[in-house]
């Protein structure tokens, strides 16, 4: 059940139908490059939150069991260790995925970009910002991991993450002509 309602959350914020037709500021903004598996990544950056409640709520309840003698007396380090391992494992996947941008979006004048990433904990971070305030890709400079993704700046110097591999670009030329 947990599983279904972290999916109908995922799917339900980062669906293509969501939001390319979507106007802000009398622009309509049209979608140039998806990454699909960005539902995924949302799912496992969002199980970590899940797994710090249930670690919260774990670990205090086994150590009042364990006083009580209810539990066995290494019941509370167990669930310390697992809950503390799990959330390290949890905490040190998802930084890789962190800034992951899912969805492009190119205003029809080209003067607008949107940019739709997720975040730390798994939530969709949209953000509107000028074109100028994207540097292009072409004048980075390359970087050990271009194979595997690139990574495109803004000029107040946030940093994200683009797939290129695995993304699909809807509208090569509009890329080209604002983000390259």
């Amino acid at each position: 059940m947990l599983k279904s309602r972290i999916f109908n959350y995922v799917s339900k914020n980062f669906s293509t139908q969501k939001v390319t037709n979507n106007v802000t500021h009398q622009n309509s903004f049209e979608t140039v490059y998806s990454f699909p598996q960005i539902k995924y990544i949302a799912i496992i950056n969002r199980l970590k939150i899940y797994h710090f409640l249930g670690t919260g709520i774990a670990i205090p309840s086994c150590g009042l069991l364990e006083m009580s003698n209810v539990l066995s007396s290494n019941a509370f380090l167990a669930t310390s260790y697992v809950g503390i391992t799990g959330a390290a494992v949890f905490s040190l996947a998802s930084i890789p995925f962190r800034n992951l941008i899912g969805f492009l979006y190119i205003s029809e004048d080209n003067k607008s970009i949107k940019i739709s990433s997720v975040d730390f904990w798994g939530r969709r971070k949209d953000r509107i910002i000028d074109a100028d305030d994207w540097i292009p890709l072409y004048d980075m400079p390359p970087k050990f991991t271009d194979p595997l993704f690139r990574t495109p700046q803004l000029s107040d110097g946030t940093k994200y993450k683009l797939v290129m591999k695995y993304g699909k670009i809807i509208n090569a030329t509009k890329v080209g002509q604002v983000l390259e």
